[in-house]
């Protein structure tokens, strides 16, 4: 979920990165999905990214920080 007013700048394709706690490293993540909808209440919008690489290390479930922040 991010901050409905980051649809300005953020775009299926934006490179980004996540912080993995099991493993303890960064991997590289893009944009691919921009949810449809924003929370009324939240004033957020869900969005979904794809890992890019073979990483054998990480399984389904694993637990993380995404690491994106607006430009600037």
């Amino acid at each position: 979920m991010v901050p409905s007013k980051w649809l300005v700048w953020l775009k299926p394709g934006h490179a980004f990165q996540v912080a993995i706690d099991e493993t303890g490293k960064i991997y590289p993540v893009k944009m691919v999905r921009i949810g449809a909808r924003i929370d009324p209440i939240s004033q957020s919008v869900k969005v979904t990214g794809a890992i890019g690489g073979h990483f054998p290390e990480l399984f389904a479930g694993m637990s993380g920080k995404v690491l994106l922040s607006p430009p600037g």
